[in-house]
Order: C-alpha cells, then structure tokens, then sequence
C-alpha cells in the first residue's frame, strides 16, 4: 500500500516515534492532517518497524520533492517472540497488565485471588472472580437468547459463521441490569481497564465437542474487515475469560505457544493482555478453547479496548485464525 506522506509530518512522525511516543501521543495531530486512524496506525507502525527505512525515504525526497509514496507494510507490528517465558522482552509491556508481585485484588466480591501468572505471554488466572448465584445468574440471562457464534469477516466486515468457532453466546452490553453494572465495576476494578473501555459481556455455551481453534482477540490492519473495527475503540488491549460452571472434561483455555492450559472452574477467570502503549501486539497470546469432551462449558468474555468503545459497536470475534 502507498500513502502520499508530507516531507514535514513525515519527519516529525519518525522523530516522535523513534523517541518513544505512544499511538495515542502522535494520532491526533495526523488525524488533524486528513488521514484515517487505520491509516494513521499503517505509519505509526511504519516507523516503529523500520525507522531507518521510513527516514530515508523522506530524506531522499526534501530534496525537492514536496510528497513522497511510502510503501507501507502489511498487518501489525508483533513484539518479537520470547526466548524464555517471565522475561521483559525489548521492553514489551502490555498496558493492561496486573500489578507485578500481586496475590490478591480487592473488589466488591471480597478478594480475588492471583492463583497463577505468567509473564509473557502476559497471562493470570483469577479465582473468586464471581459468586456461584452469579455465575448462575449469567447463565439463566443469556440461556433464552443464545445464538451461533460468529467471527469478523475479514474481507468486508461484520460477522460470519465460522467452522473454526462451535460455540453458542448472547450478547449483554454493559449496564444491562445491576448485576451486570456490579460485574462490569468489579473487572474494571480487577483489571484496571475504564468500564467505558469494555465491550458487551459475550455469554458463550460449549457443548459436546465445541470449541474454538487457535486464534488472537486482536485486530490485523492488514484484513479490511478487521481493520475497519478499530475505528470504534481502537485496538483491544486485553481479554478476561470468566468460567460460569465446572466441566466434566475438556474446554481448557490453552496457550499452544508456550505449553499453557487452564482448567475451567466456576467463578474464576484467566485473564490475558497482549497490547502495549505503542500498540503492538503479542503472537503469544495466541490461544484456542479445548474441545469439550463431557458435559458443557459455559464462559462470559470481556474484550477491553484502548479507548471508550460505543455500546451500538459489533462486538465479535477476530476471524484471523491460524
């Protein structure tokens, strides 16, 4: 893809990146120059790849050239992928990550306790996240409502079925009843993400030999379909996957990139981050629903966002399986 670029912005968005500002330091003022926030993220991440690429480009042209054609590259930015897990790798830390050497999170519940963390991919298993009524309560809400669950059609947008994803959800947005406000208050008092910044709680139900194959919740600017939901809160930042019931066997949240799997149990939640303040993701957080095996797995996901996300948004899974 090319984009004709300013000589000038061209130079300030590589001096600001190359010193560190974050997207949301340098989007305003080329959302103010005419450029789209999917266009704007092709030059942030432009720069962020390849600095010296990006600046020799525009210094070819201030020559005596006014605009210069950029060929941008394809997709996200990817933190590099870890030699070892629990190490800060090139400085990647992901914005929404739980507190280092935390055992417990106060909330209106009572404590929820930190059983398990891992440091990269960022990835923390919660327990006492929610009440057994409540978890039943979910369950008993979105029950009359469910309905195929479908993915982001990445060519054009919206949501398709996919074989990839077996599962049945309902779709309750924040606020929808006071048990709902009390559990959105309480994970954005866990996770520390705005409530403002979550999407619809996605009630899912997995039945005998359902699942969801290995996929990221995050958005790739290289498919269309994908690209167009940034525009309505940005990127997501992170995912909180809360287990309604306990399941006789099988429907593990697994990590197939670093050997993880965690185990449904009712009322706790594994909780993953994987985007940092310059909005590059992490292919480590790479992750499937196990197949059930006995009974039925019943979850509600929360997916958090960089900024406020409208409650009329599409809320659906990225379609960018592997």
């Amino acid at each position: 893809m090319a984009m004709q670029l300013n000589v000038q912005v061209a130079a300030w968005l590589h001096a600001q990146v190359t010193g560190g500002a974050a997207l949301v330091q340098v989007m305003p003022a080329l959302l103010r120059q005419g450029f789209d926030e999917v266009q704007v993220r092709r030059l942030y991440n432009a720069v962020l790849s390849d600095p010296d690429g990006f600046q020799a480009g525009f210094s070819r042209a201030a020559g005596g050239q006014a605009d210069t054609p950029y060929s941008l590259p394809q997709g996200l930015v990817h933190a590099p992928a870890p030699a070892t897990a629990g190490v800060d790798h090139d400085g990647f830390r992901p914005v929404a990550a739980v507190p280092a050497g935390a055992r417990s999170l106060a909330s209106d519940h009572g404590v929820v306790r930190v059983a398990f963390r891992l440091e990269r991919p960022h990835v923390v298993l919660l327990e006492n996240v929610l009440s057994d009524a409540e978890c039943d309560a979910l369950i008993a809400e979105a029950q009359p409502r469910l309905k195929p669950a479908g993915v982001v059609d990445s060519d054009r947008g919206g949501s398709k079925r996919d074989a990839r994803r077996t599962s049945e959800l309902a779709s309750i947005q924040r606020g929808a009843n006071p048990m709902v406000s009390r559990i959105d208050a309480r994970i954005s008092a866990i996770t520390g993400v705005p409530v403002a910044q979550g999407e619809p709680l996605q009630v899912m139900r997995y039945g005998v030999g359902a699942e969801y194959q290995p996929h990221w919740d995050y958005f790739d600017l290289a498919r269309p379909g994908q690209a167009a939901a940034l525009r309505n809160g940005g990127q997501r930042i992170a995912s909180l996957v809360i287990y309604l019931n306990d399941v006789e066997a099988g429907g593990e949240t697994t990590f197939p990139r670093c050997g993880l799997s965690v185990a449904p149990r009712k009322g706790s939640a594994v909780f993953f981050a994987y985007t940092d303040a310059r909005s590059r993701t992490d292919p480590m957080s790479f992750h499937a629903g196990a197949p059930v095996v006995r009974g039925e797995k019943w979850i509600a996901t929360r997916w958090m966002r960089e900024r406020e996300f409208s409650a009329t948004g599409v809320s659906t899974a990225p379609e960018g399986l592997r």
